[in-house]
């Protein structure tokens, strides 16, 4: 069974190493396709990859690609398009999604209904846990993974109730599971630290709806009718931007506030791409690339909805995964040996003050900076001079000695104290402000 899965790697403080570019699974084809986002120029069938491809991911300088029928998953070298590994999976367990942390990949299998966990220095899976419920979108948050448990029924083709699996990863052991809508099959985290679960309907009589979760109470706390039916999504700043399909004369990508939850481009007015919106990713630079599986096209526009370029790629992209360093980047970090690093914070979330850990050796005084996700420098902190280990406080509040508001929060070294424009973007750490 074929459905779409956006992975995208948008981190504001990451850096790449190569010119900004796309990478678009097509399918059909199953084959990979190259958009150089800066020249327009596509390269079609770079790589040749298995049976029903679903996603694309990122992770540690490889492209990892998810094959749903042949189960396995393919490691890609993003600059010469060489697949390097190829990792089998349990055959029939119909791989669907993958999240990543640290050196682990975790899988969902639709038909087994299990959780797999991919060690990625041995390419092996080495645990599994059984949640049920033909999963499809996971997500790692904040210690845990969240999977969307679509409820179908493969007997009569129907929906059941739609559940969010929570997944503890330090033992891989099913926690909980939260009521949702019908069919969801992705999760976006918002930049308020809040979950999204899109769920498409059952494509006859429920439409679409987005579930809104508190993943500290476990609750949800509001439903957003959007109507339609969005399989997938890419936030920007406070705006999500979902895919929703449209079979019939053009495709659509509605798109809501994750803070307001006010729809702003709905099937009332959707923005009009190709046929078949399957996916969609967002650049460093704030344009939306769309999926378009039905007329085999990539759509380019603004947050404002204007179409600004239109990319012929192979049957049937599904999946897009984009890597870009001009703001925005999809690499680890990489600081240079002997130099200060931010190592840690704790506790995470946190409600008072947030202990922010730092290591190496530095002979200047050091200022630490915390951002907010608009990249604005919101206070700055002094860690003196130093060499090992050491730590500053952030109490919550901001340069004026107001509290800030909840959400989240970005940490990085500023060199000589300079202005945010200037900060280093080597080294960062997310923290999470809950008042």
């Amino acid at each position: 069974m074929r459905r779409s899965i956006l992975i995208i790697t948008l981190g504001w403080f990451a850096a790449a190493a190569a010119d900004p570019r796309a990478f678009i699974v097509n399918n059909l084809a199953e084959t990979l396709s190259r958009i150089d986002l800066e020249t327009g120029e596509v390269q079609n069938h770079i790589v040749v990859l298995g049976n029903t491809p679903n996603q694309v991911a990122y992770h540690n300088g490889n492209l990892y690609v998810l094959n749903s029928i042949s189960a396995d998953m393919q490691v890609i070298d993003p600059s010469s398009y060489q697949v390097t590994f190829d990792i089998p999976l349990p055959v029939g367990s119909n791989p669907y999604s993958m999240e990543f942390q640290g050196n682990y990949a975790y899988v969902s299998g639709w038909i087994s209904g299990r959780i797999y966990r991919v060690n990625l220095t041995t390419h092996l899976v080495d645990d599994d846990v059984e949640i049920g419920g033909f999963p499809e979108g996971i997500l790692f948050y904040d210690d845990s993974l969240y999977v969307a448990q679509t409820g179908f029924n493969p007997d009569d083709f129907s929906y059941g109730q739609g559940r969010m699996a929570v997944i503890d990863v330090s033992n891989l052991l099913l926690v909980s599971e939260v009521n949702v809508g019908k069919n969801p099959q992705s999760i976006i985290a918002s930049p308020d630290g809040i979950l999204h679960v899109v769920c498409t309907g059952n494509y006859v009589d429920v439409s679409g709806s987005i579930y809104v979760l508190n993943p500290f109470s476990g609750s949800v706390i509001d439903s957003i009718l959007i109507g339609g039916q969005p399989v997938s999504g890419a936030v920007w700043r406070d705006t999500v931007f979902l895919a929703a399909g449209g079979w019939v004369d053009e495709g659509y990508v509605y798109s809501y506030n994750a803070q307001t939850h006010q729809i702003i481009r709905g099937p009332s007015n959707p923005i009009s791409v190709g046929l078949g919106a399957a996916a969609v990713a967002i650049d460093s630079l704030g344009f939306v690339y769309s999926c378009n599986f039905g007329n085999d096209t990539v759509t380019k526009f603004n947050t404002s909805g204007q179409v600004l370029a239109t990319y012929g790629l192979g049957d049937g992209p599904q999946a897009i995964v984009i890597l870009d360093d001009r703001t925005t980047g999809a690499a680890d970090p990489q600081p240079q040996p002997g130099t200060p690093i931010l190592t840690g914070c704790y506790p995470k979330p946190f409600n008072f003050s947030v202990k922010i850990n730092l290591s190496g050796e530095w002979h200047k005084p050091l200022t630490i900076g915390i951002f907010d996700i608009t990249g604005r420098l919101v206070q700055s902190l002094n860690a003196g001079t130093g060499r090992g280990e050491s730590s500053v406080i952030w109490n919550g509040e901001d340069k004026l000695g107001k509290i800030c508001a909840s959400g989240f929060y970005f940490v990085r070294i500023i060199s000589g104290g300079s202005s945010e424009g200037s900060a280093n973007r080597a080294n960062a750490l997310k923290i999470i402000y809950m008042k």
